[in-house]
């Protein structure tokens, strides 16, 4: 499995796009089987860390994933696809002794939307317990809803200089000058 998320990184840093997530921080709400809040930082160009801490009310089981993912435009940089991994941790609610706190790895793989200040994001992300005896892998898929608190800061092209400007007007007007000359001393040795 980390053999199979290294590769797909390494990949993907190699895609040399200059698209990224259109923000730089999201927090938001997190919708699926478990419900919870989600942070999404960029770390890095178009890597962002994501921290998610969700409940399920049904089984009593709370859970905090850390993943880290890569994501790639799909049409603008306002619309992503994302792949990733990490870890997990859940545990009881209630004070089971019975019940053993799961540790393992996540993976996460979606789509994401930002239209001025909320992002919008589907996920699927699988889960394997390292220390369960009975169903170590799970997954689930969920629906976020963020509130860009960070935009991505755009960069200014920088104006030349009026000192540069004046040296371009002047070649453009000396080979427009030569040009003129050829014309005519062609046309007067003919």
């Amino acid at each position: 499995m980390y053999q199979i998320i290294s590769l797909l990184l390494l990949f993907s840093l190699g895609y040399t796009s200059l698209h990224g997530q259109a923000y730089i921080t999201a927090m938001g709400l997190r919708m699926g089987r478990d419900f919870g809040v989600t942070l999404q930082q960029r770390i890095l160009g178009r890597i962002t860390g994501q921290g998610i801490v969700s409940t399920n009310p049904a089984r009593e089981q709370t859970t905090a994933t850390v993943l880290v993912q890569l994501h790639n435009p799909l049409i603008t940089r306002h619309a992503n696809f994302y792949i990733g991994g990490g870890v997990h941790r859940r545990w009881n609610q209630v004070r089971d002794l019975t019940a053993p706190e799961l540790r393992g790895i996540s993976g996460v793989a979606g789509a994401e939307l930002t239209l001025g200040k909320v992002n919008l994001s589907w996920d699927y992300k699988p889960f394997y317990h390292l220390n369960a005896t009975e169903h170590p892998f799970e997954s689930e898929t969920a629906v976020s809803l963020r509130y860009v608190f960070v935009k991505k800061i755009k960069r200014k092209k920088k104006k030349t200089p009026f000192w540069k400007q004046d040296e371009k007007r002047k070649r453009k007007r000396v080979r427009a000058k030569e040009k003129r000359d050829r014309i005519k001393n062609g046309k007067n040795g003919s």
